[in-house]
């Protein structure tokens, strides 16, 4: 009986410490992918070869951060990243010096996602916070 109970306790310990070891590269994800969008906001617009460097590296944190995101907040991560593939996408196939045709590829993606993606924004920030977030109980865990 104490080895049933001892394995049980085993089996409890290592759950919770690869929920936290989850939720630590999580939150050290979206650290990062905080970390690059403030690296991409200071890229001028007029840098077009910069501009689709920023939103590659972007889009691949996203993608990281989706396939890392729990489980209850994961279709938000993943509408994310597929919104961001998709807007690096338009920057890929349309040319700098055809402002028109690469505002248009723009608004179409932005209209495509216009209903989910605040929702979703919105579920990670939120997440985010919480789990993410220093508090004394998670200090003294």
């Amino acid at each position: 009986m104490q080895r049933g109970v001892a394995s049980l306790v085993v089996a409890v310990l290592v759950t919770a410490c690869s929920a936290t070891d989850q939720r630590t590269e999580f939150c050290e994800a979206v650290a990062q992918l905080d970390r690059i969008d403030a690296i991409s906001m200071e890229v001028s617009l007029s840098d077009d070869p910069s501009v689709r460097a920023a939103l590659a590296q972007t889009t691949a944190q996203a993608a990281g951060v989706a396939r890392m995101a729990p489980i209850e907040i994961r279709a938000d991560a993943e509408l994310i990243a597929t919104f961001l593939a998709a807007l690096t996408q338009a920057f890929k196939s349309t040319k700098f010096n055809e402002p028109l045709e690469r505002s248009a590829a723009i608004g179409a993606i932005q209209q495509q996602f216009e209903g989910a993606l605040p929702t979703s924004v919105s579920n990670i920030a939120n997440h985010t916070a919480k789990a993410c977030s220093p508090s004394p109980a998670r200090i003294n865990s």
